[in-house]
């Protein structure tokens, strides 16, 4: 991780997203495709980005089952639905920290997963036949990924809802 984490309080969030469940290995070719088809409806609806795209995390049954949305959050709720949808991440506490290259994503989160219980806090989740379940799990792009092709420089901030 490139920082120590740290618990904060965040406000709701209104966004809009599309969602689908995919192995790992097929992020490289799926996420740029989602990211298209959201990035196309803010654009068709004149709605501008409010901050930098994220991957929400629903579920995780690593590696072969990711149920993951990407979103662009918005200034207000938007009337989104089909393959992009308006939603919500809740307010609340949140374990976050940044980390640096794509190839860094597991450990980082394993790390933060790893403080989050040392501190004696617990993520909002539970353990379904399908896989972990998390209330509010996501990774915010912090590099504008067409200026900096090189995965290994994009840095990414882990925000994990957290009980209390």
């Amino acid at each position: 991780m490139d920082n120590q984490p740290k618990i904060e309080l965040r406000p709701e969030r209104h966004y809009v997203g599309t969602r689908q469940v995919m192995a790992m290995r097929d992020f490289d070719r799926e996420i740029p495709a989602m990211l298209a088809t959201v990035s196309k409806w803010l654009d068709s609806h004149h709605v501008r980005p409010a901050s930098r795209p994220f991957l929400r995390f629903h579920v995780i049954d690593m590696p072969e089952r990711m149920d993951v949305e990407l979103g662009i959050p918005t200034e207000h709720a938007q009337n989104a639905a089909g393959e992009v949808e308006s939603q919500v991440l809740p307010a609340g506490r949140y374990a976050t920290a940044v980390y640096t290259g794509v190839e860094n994503g597991v450990e980082a989160n394993t790390q933060l997963l790893d403080w989050i219980a040392a501190q004696g806090e617990q993520p909002i989740a539970h353990v379904s036949e399908n896989g972990e379940v998390f209330q509010a799990r996501y990774e915010t792009f912090l590099t504008d990924t067409e200026a900096e092709p090189d995965q290994r420089r994009w840095s990414f901030e882990v925000a994990i809802q957290v009980r209390g």
